[in-house]
């Protein structure tokens, strides 16, 4: 069984990705592109997104979280914006500037943020999120109690190369782990080429329960079948990433078509639907 999960960003975010797009591109278009092959195969989708989207890029976001294979979660509203601080410590540890800053704010901004992701959802298209991926997987010992406090029921925070199984966090939320080697900081793609991810791994930059390895993107769709048969052999839920600007700036789709046409052949879930699967699992359903 396999949750196919993707992150995707404001336009005015200005990712690091993001700038390797064309002129006349966006990461929300590219994404609606990457939902022509999701709807081509059939396979069901959690999209974590970012609240200025549904502002900013609601023209074209409307067709993704209009598609009946798509369950749209929460992915903050603002994205964590790199401060003055974030960069100038990059420069000094001679790294590429993050995407996002390092830390989510203090628990009242965190908790506005929240809401606002909330509430841009459901004004735009009149669902309620229950599903969340911090951007950047940053949060601290607030986010969790807030994010239940505003109807988050499932997180998808962790990358765990162990774990099989959604567990419950103190919080109360579930969370289902990124158990799959995802593809953003292990993928060789847009700024992240070998020179780049040397430069990183000697700085200790990088790193996850994966390792510090980058790889070609066929290599590393190798390493994704690889690792959801182990998991489905296990009886486990594997929970995949898939970033679409990632897939688009590694090889145009390509692996990411492969990819699909493999998880079409198991059964795939939204993250909301883990919810009655762990009562099973905990033995509470």
């Amino acid at each position: 069984m396999i949750c196919l999960t993707g992150d995707i960003h404001h336009t005015s975010l200005g990712t690091n990705d993001q700038r390797y797009i064309g002129k006349n591109d966006t990461e929300v278009k590219i994404s609606c592109r990457f939902l022509e092959l999701i709807e081509k195969h059939n396979v069901k989708t959690t999209f974590y997104i970012t609240g200025r989207s549904f502002n900013a890029d609601w023209q074209d976001l409307e067709s993704i979280t209009s598609s009946s294979l798509v369950e749209v979660g929460g992915h903050t509203y603002s994205g964590i914006p790199s401060g003055n601080l974030d960069r100038l410590k990059s420069r000094l540890l001679n790294r590429c500037p993050s995407s996002h800053g390092a830390r989510y704010g203090s628990p009242s901004s965190q908790g506005k943020d929240i809401k606002r992701m909330v509430e841009a959802v459901r004004e735009k298209s009149g669902y309620t999120i229950v599903s969340w991926r911090s951007h950047g997987l940053v949060y601290d010992r607030h986010t969790y109690s807030l994010l239940r406090q505003n109807g988050i029921r499932l997180i998808s925070d962790e990358i765990s190369a162990k774990k099989i199984f959604p567990e419950k966090t103190k919080e109360g939320l579930i969370s289902h782990p990124i158990n799959v080697i995802p593809d953003h900081d292990h993928l060789y793609h847009a700024h992240r080429d070998e020179e780049f991810v040397k430069k990183a791994k000697s700085v200790g930059y990088g790193t996850d329960a994966f390792g510090a390895e980058s790889y070609p993107v066929e290599v590393w769709g190798d390493r994704v079948l690889e690792r959801v048969a182990e998991i489905e052999k296990a009886g486990g839920l594997a929970t995949i990433l898939m970033h679409p600007v990632c897939m688009y700036l590694a090889d145009r789709f390509r692996t990411a078509e492969r990819l699909l046409k493999h998880f079409a052949g198991y059964k795939n879930i939204w993250a909301r639907e883990i919810l009655p699967l762990y009562e099973v699992i905990d033995g509470t359903g």
